[in-house]
Formats: C-alpha cells, structure tokens, sequence
C-alpha cells in the first residue's frame, strides 16, 4: 500500500481518499491540530513536514486545500513529485483526457475528450468539463460547474459553484467566477466576473 498524508481536514477529499485501496492514509496535516478528520490523526501542521517525512521517505500527498494561490504555495512546499492523483469511481473521465499530478475528480464528474488539466486542479461534485478544453495549474472548480467546448482556464482561477463557461471563452489567471454565472465572454486576468450574463465586479 502507498502511504499518503491529507493535506487540509477536507471531510469529501479524505472520504474520497478512503475508496482507494491501495493508499495507507496515515493522517492529516492541517492548521488547526482540533480539525474534524473523520477519526484520522492530526499529525501536524505544514511545517511539521519534514519531520513526518523523514519518518516516511516514500509519503506521498493528498492536497485537498481549495483555494488556487493556496495551492501553488502548497506545491511547491511538498514537491509536484508526491501529489496523489484521486479519480472517483463515481466520476467519468476519457481516456483521452491529460492529467497532471495531484488533480482531483470528485464523485459525478465528467470530463470528456480531449481535455487537459495540469497539476493540482481540485474538480468538484457534479462538474462538468466538455471537449478540449484546457485547464490550467492549480485551478479549483466548485460543486455543478459547467465548462463547454473548448473553453480554455488558466492558471490559478477559482470558478463558483454551478457557473457555466460557453465554448470557447478564455479566463485569465487569477480570475474568479462568481457562483450561478454565465460567461460568454472572455474574462481579463485578476479579475471578478459574476451574473448573468457574467459582468465585471473587481480588479
């Protein structure tokens, strides 16, 4: 069995960590050392790493933590080489779909052909991502979310809960997507879109 530590007491990540087999879930680094872990260990914080893992040289990572910045921060902390990839049994994803390290696909997700995700996305519950779309590093997108055809996200966005991406619309890294929009434009860099359609809000 691989060994495997949760990085973050996200309960849906270490429930989904728990279908898999073949992973040894030793416990939790987060935060707050009272975190809720659903009965795993609190081994630490992040900075209690390097003594975790000199107790495991083989250990490898389960980044279950939501926000994009976060993530790259997080990355590069751990190493790209130990994230766990997590594919749920729930989810379909085509095999002709690219995935980089550490990315995971929660219970309902549908990628279809083509796609490609580079390292550390989080795709949660019932999201949708349609034909050759791109989606780049650490990027999150949240329950019900739907990106069509083409749609190409990059680097570190965060798309709400059940927006909706129309084909071939590009988001700028760093931009945020508000929840229940739907964007028919192209969205600038560092921005904030929300409504429907999706407007601007903030720089």
């Amino acid at each position: 069995m691989k060994p495997v530590v949760v990085i973050s007491a996200d309960k849906e990540i270490i429930e989904l960590a728990k279908e898999f087999t073949d992973l040894d879930i030793l416990g939790v680094l987060d935060p707050k050392l009272d975190a809720d872990a659903l009965g795993l260990p609190i081994l630490g914080t992040d900075d209690d790493w390097a003594a975790v893992v000199l107790k495991y040289p083989e250990l490898k990572v389960i980044l279950a933590v939501d926000a994009p910045s976060k993530r790259e921060k997080l990355v590069f902390h751990y190493g790209v080489e130990r994230l766990v990839t997590l594919i749920s049994r729930d989810s379909y994803v085509s095999p002709s779909v690219e995935i980089g390290h550490g990315c995971f696909f929660q219970r309902g997700v549908k990628v279809m052909s083509n796609a490609k995700l580079k390292t550390a996305c989080k795709i949660n519950v019932n999201s949708t991502i349609h034909h050759d779309a791109v989606i780049g590093d650490f990027c999150t997108l949240a329950p019900g979310s739907q990106l069509l055809g083409a749609v190409v996200v990059e680097n570190k966005v965060f798309i709400g809960a059940g927006a909706v991406i129309l084909p071939k619309v590009k988001i700028g890294e760093n931009a945020i997507v508000g929840a229940g929009a739907v964007v028919v434009s192209d969205v600038a860099a560092r921005t904030t879109v929300a409504g429907v359609p999706a407007r601007f809000i903030k720089r």
